[in-house]
């Protein structure tokens, strides 16, 4: 289930309205089992709130700590998302986990049922909860790979290797949010989990890179460490590895569609100060084009840009949008609807039809976000599609 998301005190309130059932929460992974149509509310908060009793109590966190309210109805069942990954660990970790509830005296621990992904407990009460682990146990976490361009000429790129935990992405976001031309890259997820407090490195192949640090333990922290890899001249595509203890645990292949073209300033001008005139015009015309789109609707400007989307999307840029609204949080298409646009057909135009009307069917503010990724996924192509509407208009 998709929540709705508000901004209290400035942190994203996420809020569910749901039928009984059972249901998962696309940010958080949080489930909950319900005979009654209940109202329920969560945010994620301070993981340091609690740093002492934990360092008395001996226990590390191996979830987010969550702030969980249900307004009305009863839960029968909660399940809270934890990154621990259970093949491999020791037999005694199931026995070590714990559900931390912050109350107003402290702190209390309540035993629970460990599976994959998830800490269950039964008729559950809530106030600040996270789920924990006795100190000294061996554990091995499921990982998240978390990329952002922040430079194009020369590219550079943050990557963070993770626990697998949704306050941890939300805690890169905002640790990234004085960098407003930060692009996150979409990859895949490592498979296959590594101990806590191991070593790794990040080597870059196919290009000449200088990446530091030169190595990252794997802990649990927030905002985490990151690589900073520096490409001064990419080539079309390259590949980025993470190793642990001389073993490949991660690759992907990087695409320039997906990082930005690094040359196309550098070939269109000879000199430094001709690129820089041409920089700033573009700028003045770009703020003068989105000035007379702004009296439109997000739905009235896909709707007008259409007909040139389907007609010069290209396969890189169909797939690479369709990636993101899909991972977008909460996303704008689930799984399914991904795999209908794709794969129902071959043919490009009719792909990027599907998703334009798709999408214009589900109202203003998902065509919002679709143009937001469109321009960040390619933003030259955005603002081309943009003029030539006006000028036909």
């Amino acid at each position: 289930m998709e929540p709705s998301v508000s901004m209290e005190t400035g942190v994203p309130v996420y809020k569910h309205s749901s039928p009984p059932g059972s249901f998962e929460c696309t940010v958080s992974g949080l489930r909950w089992v319900c005979a009654v149509e209940v109202s329920l509310q969560y945010h994620f908060s301070d993981p340091h709130v609690f740093g002492a009793e934990l360092a008395m109590l001996q226990y590390e966190p191996i979830g987010p700590l969550m702030d969980i309210k249900v307004l009305s109805g009863e839960l029968l069942e909660a399940h809270l998302p934890h990154f621990a990954c259970l093949e491999g660990s020791d037999s005694s970790l199931r026995e070590a986990v714990r559900v931390l509830h912050g109350v107003d005296f402290g702190v209390t621990l309540e035993k629970c049922e460990l599976t994959r992904f998830h800490a269950k407990l039964l008729k559950p009460s809530f106030s600040l909860t996270e789920v924990l682990v006795k100190l000294g146990i061996p554990m091995k976490a499921h990982l998240d790979v978390l990329i952002y361009r922040t430079r194009v000429t020369p590219l550079v790129l943050l990557t963070y290797i993770v626990p697998r935990d949704a306050s941890m992405i939300q805690a890169v976001k905002e640790d990234l949010c004085r960098n407003q031309d930060a692009k996150e890259i979409i990859t895949h997820r490592p498979n296959i989990s590594i101990w806590m407090c191991t070593e790794f490195i990040l080597k870059a192949s196919l290009c000449d890179a200088k990446i530091s640090p030169s190595a990252i333990t794997l802990k649990y922290v927030k905002p985490p460490e990151f690589f900073k890899v520096v490409i001064k001249n990419a080539e079309d595509s390259f590949d980025l590895e993470i190793l642990s203890e001389g073993k490949s645990i991660w690759k992907a292949t990087l695409e320039r569609f997906e990082y930005g073209d690094t040359g196309e300033m550098a070939h269109s001008f000879e000199n430094p100060l001709a690129a820089s005139r041409h920089s700033q015009e573009g700028i003045h015309r770009t703020d003068e084009e989105e000035g007379k789109m702004a009296s439109m609707s997000h739905k009235d400007r896909l709707y007008h840009i259409r007909p040139d989307l389907i007609e010069r999307t290209s396969e890189g840029v169909l797939k690479g949008l369709v990636l993101r609204l899909e991972s977008h949080q909460p996303p704008v298409l689930n799984r399914m609807e991904a795999q209908v646009i794709l794969q129902r057909t071959s043919v490009v135009h009719e792909q990027v039809t599907s998703l334009i009307d798709m999408v214009l069917k589900k109202g203003d503010t998902t065509c919002g976000i679709m143009l937001s990724l469109l321009k960040d996924l390619d933003y030259y192509f955005y603002q081309d599609l943009i003029k030539k509407t006006l000028n036909l208009s």
